[in-house]
């Protein structure tokens, strides 16, 4: 089934998912997020915060899409919009959407990865971005921090993800 994408108030994305799963139970929302720590006085405190911030999924037949659409709106929901593009409602293409599966894993979470910088070459040796060099543009050992560019929808999205330099 493709997906969909929903947009929503930034810091509401929980609030967001749990009120739409229980008005639309017969559909899938994929929220994708990311663990990542932040140095706080000295230590480390993890976090599991959104991927994309203010974006939900939605998997849907293409023919109930607009269905759902009209019942957000319909019901007054300021909640939670479909993305159009060029005027149409269109889905996330499909590499986007195994890109995405591939990071979140099972859980829906993405985790830590590490990587090895050889003769100023990245490799990742450990996590899910294993095998998707070509997407990191940054490194940084200090912040723990590995940007990466993923596309969506014809623009792409620098996310900071969790990472560990060695």
């Amino acid at each position: 089934m493709e997906w969909y994408v929903l947009r929503t108030v930034c810091g509401k994305e929980d609030a967001t998912l749990t009120i739409l799963q229980k008005m639309f139970s017969e559909v899938e929302l994929i929220y994708p997020r990311r663990r990542i720590s932040w140095r706080k006085q000295g230590s480390y405190i993890d976090l599991v915060r959104p991927l994309f911030d203010g974006y939900l999924f939605i998997s849907y037949p293409k023919e109930k899409i607009r269905a759902f659409a009209q019942v957000l709106r319909m019901r007054n929901l300021n909640i939670a919009w479909l993305v159009y593009s060029g005027g149409e409602l269109v889905p996330i293409l499909s590499k986007e959407k195994q890109l995405i599966q591939k990071l979140m894993g099972s859980d829906g979470i993405v985790e830590v990865s590490t990587v090895e910088k050889q003769h100023e070459q990245l490799q990742v040796v450990k996590g899910p971005l294993v095998g998707l060099e070509h997407i990191v543009t940054k490194v940084s050992r200090r912040n723990r921090r590995i940007t990466v560019e993923i596309p969506m929808l014809d623009e792409v999205r620098k996310i900071e993800l969790e990472g560990n330099l060695i």
